[in-house]
């Protein structure tokens, strides 16, 4: 009778091993398919357009405030370096709505940096259905064309 709690508590523990192994194994699976986070606002009275990008070992953030969504546009498809108002067309019916000012803010994980601009391409495309955005390389310098999605 004295060896069966020795041995009861070895299974234990090693059933508990067991279990924090594959607890840890999950949770880490987890955190590498974490997604990330966006989301836009209207725009924000009091403050100047800006564009701000933090990193740290979480991953990074961008937040924009009071951009037009051509210049969110620009902003996505220059991939870090805004594409200009002067490489920009523009053949859509409602040009008004593309100089509304918008605020965006995304968070994507460490895992996911290589693809943030492609994030935010992609959150634009929700967030604007009706337009296309296409990018063209004339002399080594990217021009955005917006059209409406016919």
């Amino acid at each position: 009778m004295g060896l069966t709690k020795p041995a009861t508590f070895t299974m234990a523990t090693i059933c508990l091993n067991l279990s924090y192994c594959q607890l840890k194994e999950e949770l880490s699976e987890e955190s590498y398919l974490q997604l990330y986070q966006y989301g836009f606002s209207e725009f924000k009275s009091g403050y100047t357009p800006a564009l701000r990008i933090k990193k740290n070992n979480r991953g990074q953030t961008l937040t924009v405030l009071n951009y037009t969504v051509e210049q969110l546009f620009a902003t996505a498809y220059g991939e870090g370096l805004s594409i200009n108002h002067d490489q920009t067309i523009i053949d859509v019916k409602e040009r008004i709505k593309l100089q509304g000012i918008r605020c965006y803010k995304l968070f994507v994980p460490q895992q996911q940096a290589a693809n943030f601009y492609c994030i935010m391409q992609q959150n634009l495309k929700l967030e604007f259905p009706d337009y296309q955005v296409t990018i063209e390389l004339v002399e080594n310098e990217k021009y955005m064309i917006i059209t409406d999605i016919v």
